[in-house]
């Protein structure tokens, strides 16, 4: 996992994926994941999940129940090694688990089920292979009589002398009561025997297969068991030979067409991993983003999928008009990097086939992501925070293209203002000449001023509610944002003396645009408040209009009645 995708933390949403996989290999496929930046690649992961998500959304499961890696055993047989009766069960388990997802597509019909077809029509079933195992071994990975004919044969010889072995001890134990000390048969190697006396063990021919713990008995196998107890050995060397034939002329059959199981498996993998991804689409309501040609990068009421679901915000981006850079202000905990990780996340998941939590997803191709978020100062190779900064910026201008998605998190911050602040815009300035679509988040004036005298830039904010001095996590398009740092520090606790002094110095470097766009910014906030309020308040009436609507209908049929 690339430093990227731990910035951006895709690795933790491909975890959640994997954890909806049916079996082990579906999980280490999508534990593999990886954004890729062909077109035809993405397009083609994105029409496979979306196609699942259709699926669920029917409420149909693809069954992969038998599904297990079988990589190994398929190896194996395709080199010719001879299968245990419970690796050849495990084949047939497989191969039913086949049947089921074939009986399940063919169940789809109702559903458009365009370019993942291809998939489930590439499975092949061995209802012959199945029946032959199904003939020879059962459930539990035993072999069974009907295996052949033969081996019924040595089975039901086996019970016979079984049966005479019995017979016999029984017979000894009765003639010789004297001697026998324990009336239970024991066996040593498969073989019969009997408990004795020692003084007595030499009395009854036979051999004699050492004593017990005290040392006053022995057990020994008299001459009257001997030759039943060889007899039974040759019968299970038999058997064990007879087993083993049918066992190799399974596994050779396997290995007939251990090409196309591999192949089989392959497939049932991939499958796995796309309804994984479907899965948790359904889970977070989550959609698949459409790729298209051009620069225009709009999200509709997106939610960052790592936030509690009754705490997120759901927020609107759009980055589109020939606007090819977006700067985003506001205060300190107020949403901008959520906001600049979910511009960038939303792209490797849909890179990766993942559908992200949103109404609507457009999304342009991009050659390769670019970020600076977060800070990777190392003791170890001697990197400061504003040289770990410094260091990933310089690899992005080296390195990013008119078609390459560029995060900057927190511009120019780590070093001195001014000086943050002149390498900030010199930056930007490189980056609009590249022509690439530039994601940045920002505290400086001049980084703020600088994005207002160009056209090409798109300006927005994190909401702050005043009120409560609280950030509201809300994207606003088309407006810079206030740092409402002395707000916060009251808040806080920071003592009055000091807020005062802090809004006396911030009053006297004020410009009177700053002053236009604060009073602006508090009108605003205003108006969101009261939509909101407005909102709720339709809300209700709508749940009170259902429900006299409900007592109306049950009303009109009491009257019927």
């Amino acid at each position: 996992m690339s430093k990227l995708e731990q910035a951006l933390e895709l690795n933790t949403i491909i975890e959640e994926v994997s954890q909806l996989a049916s079996f082990s290999l579906g999980k280490k496929r999508i534990l593999a994941l990886e954004p890729s930046y062909k077109p035809l690649v993405i397009n083609r992961n994105l029409l496979y999940t979306k196609v699942d998500l259709r699926i669920i959304h029917k409420n149909f499961l693809c069954p992969f129940y038998g599904m297990k890696d079988l990589t190994l055993v398929f190896s194996q047989a395709k080199k010719g090694s001879l299968l245990s009766a419970t690796d050849i069960n495990d084949v047939k388990q497989f191969l039913l688990g086949i049947q089921a997802i074939v009986r399940f597509y063919d169940s789809l019909q109702e559903v458009k089920l365009e370019y993942i077809s291809e998939l489930f029509q590439s499975l092949i079933e061995y209802p012959k292979l199945i029946q032959h195992i199904d003939h020879c071994i059962d459930d539990y990975g035993a072999v069974l009589d009907t295996a052949s004919m033969e081996l019924k044969g040595i089975r039901l010889s086996l019970k016979k002398v079984d049966m005479e072995i019995t017979q016999a001890v029984q017979r000894f134990i009765q003639t010789h009561k004297d001697s026998v000390v324990d009336a239970i048969v024991a066996y040593r190697n498969d073989r019969a025997v009997i408990l004795v006396k020692s003084s007595d063990k030499n009395q009854f021919g036979g051999l004699s297969y050492g004593e017990s713990a005290s040392g006053q008995a022995s057990y020994i196998e008299p001459a009257a068991v001997l030759h039943l107890n060889n007899r039974k050995q040759e019968l299970l060397s038999k058997e064990k030979e007879e087993i083993e034939r049918v066992l190799r002329q399974l596994s050779n059959e396997i290995a007939t067409v251990s090409d196309s199981l591999l192949a089989n498996l392959d497939t049932v993998s991939i499958l796995d991993e796309i309804f994984a991804k479907a899965l948790w689409g359904q889970k977070h309501d989550a959609v698949c983003a459409d790729i298209q040609k051009g620069n225009d990068y709009i999200l509709v009421k997106a939610r960052h999928p790592l936030i509690d679901p009754k705490k997120v915000v759901a927020n609107t981006y759009r980055i589109a008009d020939g606007k090819k850079m977006l700067l985003i202000t506001g205060p300190n905990t107020g949403g901008k990097t959520v906001s600049l990780k979910i511009l960038g996340l939303f792209v490797l998941m849909s890179y990766c086939g993942i559908p992200v939590p949103a109404e609507e997803a457009h999304l342009p191709f991009f050659d390769q992501v670019f970020e600076d978020i977060g800070d990777d100062q190392s003791v170890i190779s001697s990197l400061s925070s504003f040289s770990a900064h410094i260091q990933k910026q310089a690899y992005i201008t080296n390195h990013a293209t008119v078609n390459s998605l560029v995060l900057l998190d927190e511009l120019g911050s780590g070093t001195d203002p001014k000086e943050g602040e002149s390498l900030g815009i010199a930056l930007l300035n490189h980056l609009r000449e590249i022509g690439c679509i530039t994601i940045v988040t920002t505290h400086f004036s001049r980084l703020k001023a600088y994005g207002k005298r160009h056209e090409d830039i798109l300006l927005a904010s994190v909401q702050f509610d005043m009120d409560k001095l609280m950030p509201t996590y809300r994207y606003i398009q088309g407006l810079t944002g206030q740092s409402n740092a002395i707000n916060v520090a009251k808040r806080y606790g920071l003592p009055k003396e000091v807020i005062k002094y802090a809004r006396f110095l911030m009053k006297q470097s004020d410009s009177e645009e700053d002053t236009l766009i604060s009073k602006l910014e508090e009108q605003l906030n205003e108006v969101e408040a009261n939509n909101l309020k407005l909102q709720e308040q339709l809300t209700a009436l709508q749940k009170e209009k259902d429900e006299l609507h409900k007592q109306k209908i049950q009303f009109q049929k009491e009257k019927d009645l």
